[in-house]
């Protein structure tokens, strides 16, 4: 990823937290809910008290007050009667118990409230009272034809106009009560439909408002917050759509192929940022039949629907790499997306979702270790893992075994001495044959062998190595560190075996990649430290393939850099390999470390070599092969 210096660009919109005016409207939206709540409540109380005053007005006192009246004219109408013997006594005497037990009924406590409030209806009550239950004894000897009829008729007909006054004054005073509690009833009802109105129009508008909210959280729970994306769960209900109606699509993983040195070297805004970028340069390249996810970590995924040729493949991902060709500037300097690709098929590469997302996923790391524009799955490679997984099964019974062939490759510096003996590592497995020192070390980092693998091999050649240093002092042994063996409890460990072989730290070289030292300098350094202040000698190797930082790759404890032999292929001729070789060197002076140069396999690499100066380590076919232990000691005597 080369980088330049570039105005800065404007921020990319990002996903933000909840609008602090979402917050007030909806706080406002409740307060109004509870205010016409409260307001609906209190109303409908008013209208409870208006129901019970005109119940208690209209069918208490009032019906009351007429009964009283029809008794007391039905009383005198029976004494009548009977002075004229049209009716019996018995029927008289059941006149007299109605009329007697309707003046208790107005005089009882459920209406002496109501009466209370005019005295004069009160009093008029209990007099009748008091006169019907005096006239009992005259009620119960009365006679036709006798002429006490009269007291009877004096005692309650006086009453009788007053009675129908009052009555009169109830039922006037009822209609102006009615007229009036009518426009009572009418504002109540308008306030209730108002305040009702109101609880409901902030009720819908709270529930718009939460609906909004939850289609947002829903958007949210689908969608990747950083790109805008369908996330992972929403690739996953898409892709089980697909494979329910049974069409075939391929799925197209990317990946930045920096995107962890961005992170560390300009930290995560700007790899957001990038991130972004890449989604979006995408997004826009899409076509008809196609969508676009996030597939976790930093990871996006393309669907293509109906793709099953392999040339329709091939061309969108040439469409896709075409597509992130052009630079991307953020943060005053311009980033060349370089992505890593994978591809699967389905139903032909997998016919279930977590075997086909598994399969693209082998497909990416296969691309990413292995360099390549892009990697599509094919069914040879879950053969290559089965053959790793039997290696890495294997491997543990062959160290215990000691049946790995260990080789040295000598080291020369620029007086043709040896100074140091490079270890390579072969197996003959029993099945998959001759095993290459690259694949075992490779094996022994994906199945967590590697750090046994190393103090194996340094234990076995450390005792070999005492006895050769005392020929040749300063001899050492040239180790590959690898990423997941460099730990500080690992020093502890090679620097025991070192001392079980009497042995001093100078013995050993450790070469490290150029990945693994700059994957994370701030925690690498104080490791790098460590090995140096206990004596272990470091080289960085594969220098040149463009992973490292000039400003802190001049900071670090290191004792040289290591040419990979691709930069010897073709040095022989003048030309741009020569220059690029030349390059280097002059790249090794100005941070003054020396190189170790290897892949020298010929006379004229060798002389091309030495004319670039700079006292280099060398080591290639044309300064010695790799040798058998056996071989090594009349080796060192000829050189």
């Amino acid at each position: 990823m080369r980088l330049l210096p570039r105005r800065r660009p404007p921020l990319r919109p990002t996903p933000g937290r909840l609008h602090p005016a979402k917050v007030v409207v909806g706080g406002l939206l409740l307060l109004a809910m509870l205010t016409f709540g409260l307001g609906a409540a209190h109303t409908l109380v008013g209208i409870r008290k208006h129901n019970d005053l005109l119940e208690r007005r209209t069918y208490e006192v009032p019906w009351s007050l007429m009964q009283l009246q029809l008794e007391v004219n039905r009383f005198l109408d029976a004494v009548r009667l009977l002075h004229a013997g049209a009716i019996g006594h018995d029927e008289l005497m059941l006149r007299y118990d109605i009329l007697w037990s309707r003046t208790p009924v107005l005089l009882s406590s459920q209406l002496k409230d109501t009466l209370s409030e005019r005295p004069d209806l009160w009093l008029l009550i209990q007099q009748i009272e008091t006169r019907v239950r005096a006239m009992e004894p005259l009620v119960k000897v009365l006679v036709p034809g006798s002429p006490a009829y009269q007291l009877l008729l004096a005692e309650l007909s006086p009453y009788l106009e007053p009675l129908t006054r009052t009555l009169t004054a109830t039922m006037h005073s009822n209609v102006m009560f009615y007229a009036e509690y009518d426009q009572t009833y009418r504002q109540l009802g308008r306030q209730l439909y108002v305040r009702i109105g109101g609880l409901g129009g902030s009720t819908l508008l709270l529930l718009l408002l939460l609906w909004r909210e939850l289609r947002g959280y829903r958007h949210q729970l689908l969608h990747d917050p950083l790109t805008g994306l369908p996330n992972r769960f929403s690739l996953q209900r898409r892709l089980e759509q697909l494979m329910a109606r049974r069409l075939p699509f391929s799925l197209i993983l990317l990946e930045l192929e920096d995107a962890t040195r961005v992170h560390h070297r300009f930290g995560f805004e700007v790899a957001d940022r990038l991130q972004q970028a890449f989604a979006g340069r995408l997004g826009q390249g899409l076509q008809a039949g196609e969508s676009l996810a996030r597939c976790g970590g930093d990871g996006l995924v393309v669907v293509a629907e109906g793709v099953v040729e392999l040339a329709e493949v091939r061309a969108r991902l040439s469409r896709i790499r075409q597509a992130l060709v052009a630079v991307e500037p953020i943060a005053d300097h311009d980033f060349y997306m370089k992505p890593v690709i994978g591809v699967v098929l389905y139903p032909a590469d997998a016919d279930n979702l977590v075997d086909l997302l598994a399969r693209g996923e082998l497909a990416l790391a296969l691309c990413r270790r292995d360099r390549q524009p892009y990697v599509i799955f094919d069914p040879s490679l879950l053969k290559e893992i089965r053959r790793r997984q039997q290696l890495a099964q294997d491997l543990p019974a062959a160290l215990d075994s000691g049946s790995l062939n260990l080789g040295y490759l000598p080291l020369v510096d620029a007086d043709d001495h040896c100074v140091g003996l490079q270890l390579t590592l072969q197996w003959r497995h029993p099945a998959f044959g001759v095993i290459g020192d690259s694949e075992l070390w490779r094996v022994a980092e994906q199945f967590q062998l590697a750090e046994r693998l190393l103090l194996w091999l340094l234990d076995h050649a450390g005792e070999a190595l005492h006895d050769w240093r005392r020929s040749r002092p300063g001899l050492f042994l040239n180790l590959t560190l690898p990423a997941s063996a460099f730990r500080a409890t690992v020093l502890e460990l090679l620097l025991a075996v070192l001392a079980r072989h009497g042995l001093d730290a100078g013995a050993l070289v450790l070469d490290l990649s150029e990945e693994t030292v700059m994957a994370d300098p701030h925690e690498t350094r104080p490791l790098l430290d460590a090995f140096r202040e206990r004596g272990i000698r470091l080289a960085l190797a594969d220098f040149g393939s463009g992973c490292s930082v000039w400003g802190q790759l001049a900071r670090l404890p290191l004792d040289w850099l290591k040419l990979d032999e691709v930069f010897c292929n073709g040095i022989a001729m003048e030309g741009e390999a020569r220059r690029q070789l030349r390059l280097l060197f002059e790249l090794a002076g100005l941070l003054s470390l020396p190189l170790i140069c290897c892949g020298v396999n010929n006379p004229a690499e060798l002389e091309v070599v030495r004319e670039l100066g700079g006292r280099p380590l060398l080591q290639g076919r044309q300064l010695g092969g790799v040798l058998a232990a056996v071989e090594v000691p009349p080796w060192l005597a000829a050189h």
